[in-house]
């Protein structure tokens, strides 16, 4: 009963502060630029420096982004944080498989971040986390809903000096978020409660339209309790990513490579040491109503005694109707991921999504694009200024027999245990998002799953799941 009045206090929330905060906000300035910097992410790509000499305040917290510590305005500390309340209610939690919560959790995350500058050569930014979990039957899971508290980010940026016009080469050192192109490989974990980064250096190169980076890291570990996340422990991750704009006058095209080693990882396979190389090209491209967003990725490496040749080939297409109410926006996605065709065999065909986005079958996470083939239509409609609903239905299959289902992380959720049927199952969703402010969105989430026979004749698994999730964030 005490989580059921945690979720009406959510909502309860939702509606008096979104109700009083529009009002308040809609009498204090125009609709252009009330929604005018709305906290992009990731939050270091933020820049303030439009306030240096403004006298006065369009905004509350305008006092806190630019921060001046000498007169002349080039050494100044910029302030920010978020905070976000989840609730989160799943039905048959991992296909039956795992104790159930009948009612659900709530889940708080909270980052503090300051972001201090000399001039345009030097920078500091330092964020902190806290992500907490309440009320979960059998806990906090792990990695992704508790750190009580722990140094999420902290790096230098120094920008060399170059004889070359619009030219720039800056060097980042220390702990990090990493997030390239599509997030298909490499995402901010904006999804799960606790986010991810790495510990390394980076070092991008702009050169007009071009810009490459190049990295070498490990991934940050994630412990529940405070100031207790190490440099994960038989892990690294490097690579090179170019990025090149408007091409020839008709799209964005990035090449990339990424290495990655893992003391331990398992697959359906088993359980041995993995170096995988990734190799990928992606095209991309955007017009008033038209975007597509194709990409290609081959793997190769070492896995246990045997080798890895993976693949992957993904495209979101859509097409904007915004001379219709209501703006629809219908899309489809794409995308098919190899698997392995024999677990007796010691090679590997396995794709593995290394850091990627969490947002491929849903808020949900259930379903990760390893040896897995997906097909979403569906469609979002503008219902107001700030308020947009979405609609789809993903369709699911494995991709090859002789391997099993994994999750986001690439972790294997139901091994194939020789069953031949490679239908997965589909999952209806639904989500509003409404902008209530500058600094306030509100979110609703809703998941159905219809799972197959693969499920049920591998592991016993039910005929259905759902899941519910409303959310709200305040970023300053």
């Amino acid at each position: 009963m005490r989580l059921r009045s945690v979720f009406a206090w959510l909502l309860l929330t939702i509606l008096c502060t979104t109700g009083n905060a529009q009002t308040r906000q809609a009498d204090a300035e125009p609709s252009a630029s009330r929604l005018a910097h709305l906290y992009p992410l990731p939050r270091y790509e933020e820049d303030w420096t439009f306030l240096r000499g403004t006298s006065g305040s369009s905004d509350f917290w305008d006092f806190t982004k630019f921060v001046p510590l000498a007169e002349h305005g080039r050494f100044f500390l910029s302030l920010g944080g978020e905070a976000r309340e989840t609730y989160e209610r799943f039905h048959n939690t991992s296909f039956g498989l795992s104790t159930q919560d009948a009612d659900g959790y709530l889940l708080q995350r909270y980052l503090l971040h300051g972001d201090l500058h000399y001039g345009s050569k030097f920078r500091f930014f330092a964020e902190l986390n806290s992500s907490l979990e309440n009320g979960r039957t059998g806990g906090p899971r792990p990695l992704i809903d508790e750190d009580r508290l722990d140094v999420h980010q902290g790096f230098v940026d120094l920008v060399l000096p170059s004889s070359r016009p619009n030219s720039a080469v800056t060097l980042r050192i220390g702990r990090q978020e990493l997030a390239f192109g599509s997030g298909r490989l490499v995402a901010l974990r904006e999804g799960p409660n606790v986010p991810l980064s790495f510990d390394g250096i980076q070092a991008s190169l702009t050169l007009a339209a071009l810009r490459v980076t190049a990295f070498a890291t490990r991934p940050v570990q994630n412990k529940s309790g405070i100031f207790d996340d190490p440099p994960q422990p038989g892990s690294a991750f490097w690579g090179v990513y170019a990025s090149r704009s408007n091409l020839a006058g008709l799209a964005n095209i990035d090449f990339y490579y990424f290495g990655l080693n893992r003391r331990r990882a398992i697959f359906n396979q088993g359980v041995g040491e993995e170096t995988r190389h990734s190799l990928g090209a992606r095209f991309w491209k955007t017009s008033q109503h038209w975007s597509l967003d194709a990409e290609g990725i081959y793997q190769f490496g070492n896995f246990g005694g045997g080798t890895i040749t993976a693949w992957r080939l993904a495209d979101d297409s859509a097409y904007t109707f915004s001379s219709i109410r209501f703006h629809p926006h219908v899309a489809l996605a794409t995308d098919i991921a190899s698997g392995d065709r024999d677990p007796r065999d010691p090679h590997l065909q396995t794709f593995n999504a290394l850091f990627q986005s969490g947002t491929y079958s849903g808020r949900a996470q259930i379903l990760g694009p390893n040896n897995a083939i997906r097909l979403e239509p569906s469609v979002a409609l503008q219902l107001a200024e700030r308020v947009t609903a979405s609609a789809g239905w993903g369709f699911y299959w494995r991709q090859n027999a002789g391997d099993g289902l994994y999750g986001i992380p690439g972790n294997l959720i139901v091994p194939a245990n020789g069953v031949s049927s490679r239908y997965e199952g589909s999952r209806p969703i639904t989500q509003v998002d409404w902008q209530v402010t500058r600094h306030l969105s509100a979110h609703l989430n809703y998941i159905y799953v219809f799972n197959a026979r693969f499920e049920e004749q591998s592991v016993h698994g039910t005929h259905s799941m759902s899941f519910v999730s409303p959310w709200i964030t305040y970023r300053f």
